[in-house]
């Protein structure tokens, strides 16, 4: 059998003007994909990989973006590295007769053309499986490998988590990546907190005034909603001892059952959480929540941007609806919209008839 050693994770080739790991190699800003063959999923958002990606690629959006990064076509732009090689390590390489010294001896081999991004597919046979259970027991070849290793899975084991910094995931109709490590993933949102404050909720309710009042030219974004009928969710870590340090920011929306229509009124959070992700991850969970209504529900998606945070919400496929003129220095604000691509199905009215 194949003796499994780091010397077997070879140094990848170079890279042609690549001269930190950090930077990416292959990105998929914002792109789309035809939804009848991939569970659903409709938008690609914001994929990355450096050569320090360790990367979980989770069930079937997980599957969808490896076969993207292997160059399955899709509308939208994809900046990948000319010179760059993807390895799929698989069941494949041996075939399905092989035995587990036999699968490790393929990969090996594989391993010595010095690829710059390993993905490591869990899905095969019996001995495969053993075979890419040892290859993630033998983890110091992984972590000390200098290029991109992304494992498909369908469950997150210990081994996986110990080893991934991201994660590939199916949210409803989107396809998205997230952290799996400190910061992020310790994220919560209360939804719809006005509906019943506790003690907890009443004293963030008190950042919210605070936070409102900063962002939004003194406003009180507790006050409005309840004025406006807006929801109100929060957003919280969970790691937090003290309820005070727990909330990391706000969201006002209103779903209207006239016109279909999610509005995003207000969004925000607290100052230590800007430039980590949270803003993102509040973002993805709202057009997450819109993909689980049925477009009757949900058709649309719109909001007003502050004009410097256009780019930000561009990402995610909301387009300027105005004509303004973004350099008039007397411009703040721009209105944006998003078509709402639903996974859900239209309710059955036929009782009703």
């Amino acid at each position: 059998m194949t003796i499994l050693h780091e010397s077997m994770w070879q140094t990848p080739r170079e890279l042609s003007g690549v001269k930190s790991r950090k930077r990416a190699v292959f990105e998929i800003p914002l792109g789309s994909v035809d939804a009848t063959s991939n569970a659903g999923i409709h938008r690609v958002s914001g994929l990355k990989v450096t050569l320090e990606s360790r990367i979980c690629a989770l069930g079937p959006g997980g599957r969808l973006a490896v076969e993207l990064l292997l160059g399955r076509p899709l509308k939208g732009k994809v900046h990948r590295h000319e010179g760059l090689q993807v390895a799929h390590l698989g069941s494949h390489l041996a075939g399905n007769e092989a035995n587990i010294g036999e699968h490790l001896a393929a990969v090996n081999a594989v391993l010595e053309t010095r690829p710059q991004v390993v993905v490591l597919d869990s899905e095969g046979t019996t001995s495969w499986t053993r075979a890419f259970e040892m290859l993630l027991e033998a983890r110091e070849g992984i972590h000390s490998f200098r290029g991109a290793v992304i494992l498909v899975v369908e469950e997150e084991s210990d081994a996986v988590k110990d080893l991934c910094t991201q994660r590939w995931r199916q949210g409803g109709s989107w396809l998205w990546q997230e952290a799996m490590k400190q910061g992020v993933q310790d994220l919560m949102v209360l939804e719809d907190v006005l509906e019943d404050i506790t003690d907890e909720v009443e004293t963030m309710l008190g950042k919210v005034r605070q936070l409102s009042a900063e962002a939004f030219f003194g406003e009180d974004s507790v006050q409005k909603s309840r004025e406006r009928g807006w929801s109100l969710c929060l957003l919280i870590d969970q790691t937090a001892s003290e309820t005070a340090d727990r909330f990391c920011g706000f969201m006002c929306y209103q779903l209207s059952s006239k016109s279909a229509e999610f509005h995003i009124a207000r969004i925000a959070v607290i100052a230590r959480s800007r430039g980590k992700g949270y803003g993102k991850h509040f973002m993805q969970w709202a057009l997450e929540k819109c993909s689980l209504l049925p477009r009757s529900a949900c058709a649309w998606i719109s909001l007003s941007a502050l004009d410097e945070a256009v780019p930000f919400y561009e990402q995610f496929g909301f387009t300027d609806m105005t004509c303004d003129d973004l350099d008039d220095d007397e411009h703040i604000q721009t209105w944006m919209e998003l078509k709402n691509i639903s996974v859900a199905s239209e309710p059955d009215d036929s009782d009703n008839d």
